[in-house]
């Protein structure tokens, strides 16, 4: 997967809006674009958004959803595999740690750090929908 890093603007994932003032569109900071990079990454299932197509990028958790078939532990090993094998194909992103899920209610509560190439370890935590 060839990314090229550049500016970004600044999405409220909330609002499901970019953000804008005056019209215009407010630039993420480096830290804010990673993470944002990162829960696009989370949300999104390969292959089934036409732009995301054959790039490899997202996470395959729908197939995992009502599986009674697999130990918890398998599910939660290739979540954490997954995450760490594709936050790795960010330009920015040199490695991931101190990876974390805890499950409630069907969310998931995933938490990371990862190393970027300017030196800085940024945390990161999302909730991701697992059932329903």
């Amino acid at each position: 997967m060839n990314l090229r890093w550049g500016r970004c603007s600044f999405f409220d994932f909330n609002e499901r809006k970019h953000v804008l003032v005056d019209g215009k569109p407010i630039l993420a900071t480096y830290e804010e674009a990673i993470k944002q990079w990162l829960t696009m990454l989370l949300i999104t299932e390969p292959d089934k958004y036409r732009v995301y197509r054959g790039t490899s990028f997202g996470i395959e958790l729908a197939h995992f959803i009502g599986r009674r078939d697999l130990p918890i532990g398998v599910i939660l090993s290739e979540t954490k595999r997954q995450i760490e094998e594709k936050a790795l194909l960010h330009p920015e992103i040199l490695e991931v740690d101190e990876f974390e899920i805890r499950r409630s209610n069907g969310v998931a509560e995933i938490s990371f750090t990862v190393t970027t190439k300017r030196g800085g370890i940024i945390p990161f935590e999302s909730e991701v929908k697992y059932s329903g």
